[in-house]
């Protein structure tokens, strides 16, 4: 066992102290406990709870470039290492009938905090955080009311939950943790507020979501009308085409404010006889014709992966290329994509790059990215990750002469040590590009170093 209070005082001390305290807490974590446990069944009444909490070590050095990020009290700080946590206790009550369907209820607590210097944006300062209702929300599933249509065809949310559209491209996470709620890179709430309202209708192979949305006032307090119309076909239902059309009638942001948004996409393995084979795309279409406002802007991303099932270690090869429209000089309307509210619900996603992608100004807008991906998998519970992001800007923001924002690796790891917990690592170091040196005012490389231990029950 290490001694965290030995640690000599070097640069990156911080870091190595607060691995010794994840290895230790680790040690003490139970390894017995199952997921989403049903605490009590009887008659048509089921209580089910969970419990999910995180710790995080973090280090990041030449923030920003080496320009680095400021702090309340006016200094600048270089290089930054924190501690973020949390825990979520969460629980679910379902009675179900033989005539109306099954009605439910759900909550989600997120406890959660910060210690240290604070992430490498500046989103959250060292010893900062707080408890928050994260999920809060009453249901109803339709069982077998209308036999035509399928078991639980018809399922309607009102309240706080979580709601994402595909791979979180655009609609993804409904609170962003940052401020006083702590743990900006665990960012363990998602949910979106309690006015919202989400009605699915499954009749197979068709899927219509139909919702209302309001995001957290950390991201401009969004109210979202929609809809999302998917096929979904295949033997296991994962051949996804569909398309969704939203508007936001309400937000705190101008450029928000009255804005429609149209998508359409496409994922799985769609070549026949190659079921390794996975290919994905989308296409998103904002505008906005508010005098405020005058928006119009696209977003589009293509994907191919490959599964080598029949080598050792089973290793997976992607490339993605994504392109988000910027803001053209000379025109009276602004192109620069909007990101709303992505989600990452893996590596390389939409947060992307665990420096760029996390602490850098939005990269979802006026960039194209390629992204090159290769995962592994030495065992059942080990898995390897390496990606490789090259950025460019589509349109030279006010001040840059380069096209070229940089380049960035990361290496991560994923241990399943028990089927309650998830270890993992990663290190990353962005390569300065000589637009992104000019746009973020610094000259060096940006190098990281993370943490994390996940225990779910």
């Amino acid at each position: 066992m290490c001694n965290a209070s030995r640690v000599a005082p070097y640069p990156g001390a911080r870091l190595l102290k607060a691995l010794c305290l994840i290895s230790t807490a680790l040690l003490g974590l139970p390894h017995t406990a199952q997921a989403d446990v049903t605490l009590l069944e009887q008659d048509n009444v089921t209580v089910e709870g969970g419990l999910t909490a995180g710790l995080a070590a973090l280090s990041v050095g030449n923030a920003n470039l080496g320009a680095g990020v400021r702090t309340p009290d006016g200094r600048v700080q270089q290089n930054r290492s924190w501690m973020e946590a949390f825990i979520a206790p969460s629980g679910k009550v379902t009675v179900a009938t033989e005539s109306a369907g099954a009605l439910y209820t759900g909550f989600r607590i997120v406890g959660s905090g910060t210690r240290g210097d604070g992430d490498a944006g500046g989103n959250v300062q060292g010893r900062q955080g707080r408890f928050d209702v994260d999920n809060l929300f009453l249901g109803w599933k339709s069982g077998s009311l209308f036999p035509s249509l399928g078991d639980n065809a018809i399922d309607i949310t009102v309240g706080r939950q979580p709601f994402m559209i595909g791979d979180g491209f655009i609609i993804g996470d409904g609170t962003f943790d940052s401020g006083r709620m702590g743990a900006y890179w665990l960012g363990p709430r998602r949910g979106w507020g309690l006015s919202s309202a989400v009605a699915r209708v499954d009749v197979k192979p068709v899927h219509l979501d139909l919702f209302r949305l309001k995001s957290d006032k950390n991201s401009f307090s969004d109210v979202i009308h929609g809809g999302n119309l998917e096929w979904r076909g295949g033997a296991d239902g994962k051949l996804v085409v569909g398309g969704s059309y939203m508007t936001i009638t309400d937000s705190r942001l101008a450029s928000r404010n009255g804005m429609r948004i149209a998508s359409l996409r496409a994922q799985g393995a769609f070549v026949p006889n190659l079921p390794d084979l996975s290919l994905s795309a989308e296409y998103v279409k904002e505008r906005n014709t508010r005098s405020n406002a005058n928006l119009d802007a696209n977003a589009w991303y293509g994907e191919a992966a490959y599964t080598l099932s029949d080598l050792p270690w089973t290793p997976r090869l992607s490339y993605r290329f994504s392109r988000f429209s910027g803001d053209k000089a000379g025109t009276t309307k602004n192109e620069a994509f909007d990101p709303l509210h992505l989600g990452f619900p893996r590596w390389g996603t939409w947060l992307q790059g665990e420096i760029a992608g996390q602490y850098f100004p939005n990269v979802n807008s006026n960039l194209s990215v390629n992204t090159v991906q290769l995962a592994v998998q030495p065992s059942e519970t080990v898995t390897l990750t390496g990606l490789f992001y090259n950025f460019r800007f589509n349109e030279k923001p006010v001040g840059v002469r380069s096209n070229d924002f940089g380049n960035e690796l990361n290496l991560a790891v994923d241990w399943q040590a028990t089927p309650n917990l998830l270890v993992s690592g990663a290190v990353g170091k962005f390569f300065a590009g000589e637009g992104g040196r000019q746009q973020l005012g610094g000259r060096k490389d940006t190098t990281l170093a993370e943490v994390t231990a996940i225990i779910t029950f």
